[in-house]
């Protein structure tokens, strides 16, 4: 049922609207709408508060107590929202992948060298996680993406090796050296660049290095 479908049936069971917070001087779609809207709105206000927690707390400390107190809403108020905690997470990472996905498309859009694009898409998803993730919390949070949300973190490793493969092949078509098995390992190595408990600019340099690395055997 879609929340447009739901938020109509919450209409028609609940009664007039002055009694469900709706407007007497508007329609029962113009309600609905209004409705839906501060339905949509609450549930990214949830996501933001979420990912401070989890990059805080880390998957198994956060509670739907602490979830919902970052929020600024009762407990009950949050499970109209989210069944469970796994249920937030996955939310949490689905947003994430459509935000770094399109972060990363604009920085290879930009103007500057193949290296600087390239670093630019991959330090999308760096500066993430050592922006808004306890170091102690790293390692923790991508193994437990993998439980509950493995199909998001796929999503976001095939939305940025195609943006990289992209790069490459713009920069040399026809190359000898396949432009999407490099544009995996560059990807994959993020990944395990962005696992280790070290400080911002530690990674950083680290993810310099190996865009140096890779753009120097293609002769970029």
């Amino acid at each position: 049922m879609s929340r447009v479908e739901e938020a109509s049936q919450d209409a028609a069971e609940q009664g007039p609207y002055e009694e469900t917070g709706g407007d007497a001087s508007l329609t029962l779609h113009e309600n609905i709408v209004r409705m839906t809207g501060a339905a949509s709105a609450k549930r990214d206000q949830i996501l933001t508060a979420a990912l401070g927690v989890f990059g805080r707390y880390g998957f198994r400390r956060t509670s739907m107590d602490l979830l919902a107190q970052a929020a600024g809403m009762s407990r009950p108020a949050l499970y109209q929202h989210f069944k469970s905690k796994a249920d937030v997470f996955k939310a949490v990472g689905a947003r994430l992948v459509a935000d770094v996905g399109a972060a990363a498309e604009q920085a290879a859009a930009r103007a500057g060298t193949v290296q600087e694009r390239l670093y630019a898409v991959l330090a999308v998803k760096l500066e993430l996680v050592g922006g808004s993730v306890e170091v102690d919390a790293r390692r923790e949070l991508i193994v437990e993406a993998g439980a509950y949300a493995d199909d998001v973190q796929a999503d976001l490793r095939r939305r940025l090796i195609g943006i990289v493969a992209g790069l490459l092949d713009e920069a040399r078509p026809g190359a000898g050296v396949s432009s999407f098995d490099t544009a995996v390992v560059l990807v994959d190595a993020l990944s395990g660049i962005a696992q280790e408990p070290e400080k911002p600019d530690v990674l950083q340099a680290r993810l310099r290095h190996l865009v140096l690395l890779v753009t120097r055997g293609f002769s970029l």
